[in-house]
């Protein structure tokens, strides 16, 4: 694979609203779009789980909610973890620091995080890779039990955010420093999860586009990425959403979805990927 280019599309928040859910199956069935992260948390989880299951070809993964979402468990059982109304909180920095820090908040996740694997399992859909909101997933504390979680269950594949900064600034010059605030936090994250996953035999890609440019998976920038994409398996994400949707809307307000499932599903976009001989392909081409 490495004398290869191989790329996996995704659409994440699969399960978070209606919107979102027809954007993902449009852009699978009509554009570049092979796989998706299922929120088991969602509003719409029941909905995406019927129309994953119409769809075979759409390979789909957990996409795990400890921030700025809901959780499964009331808060009666979690009640370090979320309010009253079973919100996780919507600071990341303060989340973070109580799930390192507290041992009340730490033993409620493991709760919560095994509470999110069995209801994606009782779906009766295969599991192909664990990723997080807001890449929730890599954080010191919620990775160490997210590992042992993946191994009881047979769990093989791990979204890893790692990508260049310096290919994203060519690409597209908006908000420099925070590109490189979220890019050496990241950096920083991922190196620490790739040792563990590297040791005990988990999969992961080369490379992981979608974090810098968070929520401006444009056309000028994908056209670019795509143009100078390495050899390897690099895994692309995206938040599409089919607008007005008020819960899309609630939770990333400043997002273009609309403009994220226009690039998707172009045929510009697709006649590039021909053009530069780039496979796409899923999480399962990991293991081949």
């Amino acid at each position: 694979m490495q004398n290869k280019r191989i790329l996996i599309v995704t659409g994440d928040d699969f399960g978070l609203s209606g919107g979102t859910n027809h954007a993902i199956i449009k852009a699978h069935q009509e554009g570049i779009l092979t796989s998706a992260s299922l929120m088991a948390t969602g509003r719409a989880f029941e909905e995406a789980v019927g129309l994953a299951r119409a769809n075979p070809g759409l390979s789909v993964g957990l996409h795990i909610v400890l921030l700025q979402g809901r959780s499964v468990l009331s808060h009666e059982k979690i009640p370090h973890l979320v309010d009253p109304d079973g919100n996780f909180p919507n600071n990341s920095f303060l989340a973070g620091t109580r799930y390192f820090f507290s041992k009340e908040a730490q033993r409620e996740l493991r709760e919560e995080l095994r509470a999110q694997v069995e209801r994606f399992l009782s779906t009766g859909i295969r599991l192909a890779f664990l990723s997080g909101h807001l890449n929730v997933h890599v954080h010191p504390t919620v990775f160490g039990i997210l590992i042992g979680l993946a191994q009881e269950f047979g769990i093989r594949a791990f979204r890893l955010p790692r990508e260049g900064l310096l290919l994203n600034l060519k690409a597209d010059l908006s908000r420099p420093f925070s590109k490189l605030f979220h890019y050496l936090t990241f950096y920083l994250l991922s190196r620490h999860c790739k040792k563990t996953l590297s040791r005990r035999g988990f999969l992961f890609t080369d490379r992981v586009y979608g974090l810098l440019q968070y929520g401006d998976m444009n056309a000028g920038y994908i056209k670019y990425l795509l143009g100078h994409l390495p050899q390897g398996v690099t895994e692309i994400y995206f938040h599409p959403c089919i607008l007005p949707c008020q819960e899309f809307t609630r939770w990333m307000p400043d997002y273009h979805p609309t403009e994220e499932l226009g690039v998707l599903t172009s045929s510009n976009v697709k006649g590039l990927i021909k053009t530069e001989s780039i496979q796409l392909a899923d999480y399962s081409v990991l293991s081949t």
